[in-house]
């Protein structure tokens, strides 16, 4: 516009670019359709991805399940019973026949370990005493939301995929990989939770489900 008005001389405005300047050998109305399908298609992945994120979550809840680790050097894999209150979990952890029972007690930023009879075995930054006492890690502070098949909220999420029925099936939050399975169409909570993170992978198998799934529950099958 500035070089028009120069080429026509002080005073005088030259003429305004047409669309045909602009983008030579594209109709105009060809330009504006796909201007319009572009924008169709950004507000239905932003309505989809915001869809997915605003999930309601329960601040108490209680669950059951399996749990199996695998990493590179070893594997676990244990059953568990977990009581949410606020920010205050309970989780217990024991193996077949309810040998080398551990519980977990917290709040996601300090954790206590105890034995089967109560005794404390550790107490501290949940990292530290999860890789000292348990040789595995998983972030407790995000975990109340994962099973619920949602990110924890004020923290960055990444590559979020929803289903037809707008519950979520993959994420990235944490440097972690997020993927969801559920019972079927009307479950609102996943039964299976898959987490990655470089050659860690976590399997959660919960039975019940997370969060009133109105649907009879059954024995959650093995997990691996």
């Amino acid at each position: 516009m500035v070089a028009d008005q120069a080429r026509a001389g002080p005073g005088v405005a030259g003429p305004e670019p047409t669309g045909e300047e602009c983008h030579p050998g594209k109709p105009a109305s060809l330009r504006i359709r796909l201007l319009i399908v572009s924008i169709v298609a950004l507000s239905l992945l932003s309505a989809c991805q915001q869809r997915g994120l605003q999930i309601p979550m329960d601040h108490e809840f209680n669950i059951e399940g399996k749990l199996a680790i695998r990493a590179a050097k070893a594997s676990h894999s244990a059953r568990f019973r977990w009581t949410q209150t606020g920010e205050d979990y309970r989780i217990e952890l024991w193996g077949p026949l309810g040998q080398g029972r551990t519980i977990l007690e917290g709040d996601g930023r300090k954790l206590t370990v105890r034995d089967g009879g109560g005794k404390v075995l550790e107490s501290g930054p949940v990292y530290a005493v999860m890789r000292k006492q348990l040789g595995w890690y998983l972030p407790l502070e995000a975990l109340p939301q994962w099973v619920q098949g949602g990110p924890i909220e004020q923290i960055p999420v990444f590559g979020p995929m929803v289903d037809g029925q707008g519950r979520m099936v993959a994420f990235d939050q944490l440097g972690w990989r997020l993927g969801f399975t559920y019972r079927n169409d009307q479950s609102k909570t996943p039964a299976r939770i898959r987490a990655i993170r470089d050659n860690y992978q976590v399997l959660l198998v919960l039975t019940p489900p997370a969060r009133g799934d109105r649907e009879q529950s059954r024995e959650a099958p093995e997990a691996g």
